[in-house]
């Protein structure tokens, strides 16, 4: 800080401050001289020695120290007289000047009149260095309480006349961002996720928020921050140090699942396509039950100078052929399209409108009648997830409607409205609380393939196939103690609770709960999970071994 000394050589004077002193002199009395704005009994308050007190050499040095500690003084100086069989003290001082002007400069984040309303050196009121210390400490912790870390209060220039106070901030400007070790994900992918782009202040908390964004992108298994000087003081260089996962892949297998029985399959994922982030699956799955063939493409920035940043685009086919073990329970053949457009409102919400069709026939001996579901939807979402494949804090919540619409003797016309909240709290290292509370209301001739159900390996486990309930409303809670014992295992402990119906109002003494333990194998797929569900009215011996992909929520 380069400030002018107002004292003139205090440790000298100090150093060299020697007074005949008796060993038993005693303080009658002490004056103050020369303060005009200074309050004297400010000034006393400050000192060590008081009228009754014998006078010491070390108190009247430490009387010195505390009056220029006040911060209002260029001068002081002490002197002793006799005084009514006693001594006086006098105290001599020499005020700073009134300041007439305080300036602010480099400040662009906040103004100077924001700035103005923190700190108490105003211009009228006489120069108090203690103040413009506390001043100091006030702008930085502004700065700094709401993400500048990098902001702070370089230098006090204080005119000779020490009138004019100049604070000169630096704010540190990002001057670059450079990326290190993304040898397939291509530098336009991760920058354009980046709100702290070149020319802007650093700001801790966008940059997290830009970090979570990038690695939930799901092509990264590390991505570190570091920071290098800039061409300037007020500037700085973000580099990110980024390490890859294998994001295309060919797989080929075979398994169990609750809902095929035995099956094989066939599927090529390329989730970052050429490193552009688009991504493309071409999967096949034939099982004893059911039999899926599936395209689906992904772009989450599609025609950014036509729609603007962040807005995504997913396409998908299928064509199922096999018995619906949760709705229909029969053999039938569902093929279908549909078309998502998602926008980003701001960080954490999304608005989603969507379009499709599904034609479902009977097949062999299956009872019902064919019926075309044509459908468009909106939703609206917010995701402040740190990581949505395995997340350990925030939530993610979605209100969607529905709505199916008929202009054929075998279409559908109906509404459904849908609530879903989500949240996860990290109750210590490795240890995660994750909660989930779903509503569904469906109005009008819903088809059978769009009721909602309550049983299952995705919503209440611990009862088999032939108990699941289903209906055009639901309510649902499941709830998941989840510990993650390393990268690959995770142990879970569960209680879900709900039910499906659909005339009238829930009746909560017919809802339903089961829990139990659980197991998580972490693969590029996505968590392999294994639940054992122990349904209410069961008892230990009689759960339900669930086997599924993906988190329950």
């Amino acid at each position: 800080m380069k400030l002018k000394v107002f004292v003139i050589l205090l440790l000298l004077l100090l150093g060299g401050f020697v007074f005949a002193v008796t060993a038993f002199s005693k303080i009658t009395a002490i004056d103050i001289r020369g303060n005009g704005m200074v309050p004297e009994n400010e000034i006393k308050s400050a000192l060590f020695s008081k009228v009754g007190d014998a006078l010491e050499e070390v108190k009247l040095k430490n009387d010195l120290k505390a009056i220029y500690a006040l911060g209002y003084f260029e001068d002081a100086t002490v002197d002793i007289e006799e005084f009514k069989e006693g001594s006086k003290i006098i105290f001599s001082v020499i005020e700073n000047n009134i300041v007439d002007n305080v300036k602010i400069e480099g400040n662009v984040v906040y103004s100077t009149k924001e700035i103005n309303s923190i700190i108490n050196i105003k211009p009228g009121k006489i120069l108090n260095l203690k103040t413009m210390r506390g001043d100091i400490d006030s702008i930085n912790q502004y700065y700094k309480k709401n993400g500048y870390s990098m902001s702070r209060v370089a230098d006090v220039l204080v005119s000779d006349d020490k009138k004019k106070i100049t604070f000169k901030i630096i704010e540190g400007i990002v001057e670059a961002v450079t990326l290190e070790g993304n040898e397939t994900t291509r530098d336009y992918v991760i920058l354009r996720e980046m709100n702290l782009k070149p020319g802007k202040v650093f700001n801790e908390e966008i940059l997290s928020k830009d970090l979570r964004r990038i690695f939930n992108l799901g092509y990264f298994s590390e991505l570190v921050p570091a920071f290098e000087p800039g061409t300037s003081a007020d500037k700085i260089i973000l580099a990110l140090k980024i390490k890859e996962t294998r994001t295309n892949s060919v797989n080929f297998g075979g398994g169990f699942g609750e809902r095929e029985g035995w099956f094989g399959f066939a599927d090529l994922a390329l989730n970052n396509l050429m490193g552009t982030a688009q991504g493309v699956l071409l999967k096949g799955q034939s099982g004893q039950q059911i039999t899926t063939y599936q395209f689906k493409y992904t772009n989450p920035w599609i025609l950014p100078e036509k729609f603007g940043p962040r807005t995504s685009i997913t396409t998908r086919l299928w064509n199922t052929m096999g018995t619906d073990i949760y709705l229909t329970q029969q053999d039938q053949v569902n093929l279908g399209w549909d078309l998502a457009l998602g926008k980003y409102l701001r960080d954490d919400y999304q608005v989603s409108y969507s379009i499709g069709s599904e034609r479902v026939s009977p097949r062999g001996s299956a009872a019902f009648e064919t019926y075309i579901s044509n459908f468009i939807g909106l939703s609206l979402s917010y995701d402040s997830r740190d990581f949505w494949m395995n997340p350990s804090k925030g939530g993610y919540h979605t209100l969607s409607f529905r709505q199916g619409w008929k202009y054929t003797n075998i279409t559908t016309n109906y509404m459904k409205f849908g609530l879903d909240l989500n949240f996860f709290t990290s109750l210590r290292d490795q240890l995660v609380f994750a909660s989930h509370y779903g509503l569904g209301l469906g109005i009008g001739d819903v088809p059978i393939g769009e009721l909602y159900w309550a049983g299952g390996p995705s919503s209440i486990r611990g009862f088999n196939l032939d108990e699941i309930k289903k209906g055009e409303k639901k309510i649902t809670v499941n709830q998941e103690f989840r510990y993650t014992f390393n990268e690959t295992f995770q142990g879970v402990f569960f209680f879900d609770w709900g039910d499906a119906w659909s005339n009238g109002y829930p009746v909560f003494n017919l809802f339903r709960f089961g829990w139990g333990p659980g197991l998580r194998l972490n693969t590029p797929l996505g968590p392999i999970r294994l639940d054992y569900g122990i349904g209410s009215g069961k008892n230990a011996g009689e759960g339900i071994l669930h086997f599924s992909i993906g988190q329950a929520f």
